[in-house]
């Protein structure tokens, strides 16, 4: 994924599944909008995921990352991060 394209619900639960061991899909991002705390996702969980999604995103998300409370939060934080680097 390069720094142009937009990070989608399903790369984003595919990374916090695969990161944190939290079963969840696009749908349940979308509609339910889980917070982390609902999906049983801890601070380690969430350093997995953000250093994960830096990584395949080439773009640094900076400490704001870290404070995000939901799924929907990390992905505008990405998305806007994003689009500033394209």
């Amino acid at each position: 994924m390069s720094a142009s394209t937009a990070l989608s619900h399903e790369a984003l639960a595919e990374v916090i599944t695969r990161c944190a061991g939290a079963h969840t899909d696009a749908a349940a991002l979308r509609d339910t909008r889980p917070t982390f705390d609902d999906l049983d996702v801890d601070s380690l969980g969430l350093l997995g995921i953000v250093a994960e999604l830096e990584k395949t995103l080439g773009i640094q998300l900076g400490p704001d990352a870290e404070r995000c409370t939901s799924p929907g939060d990390l992905l505008a934080l990405a998305n806007a991060q994003l689009r500033a680097a394209a």
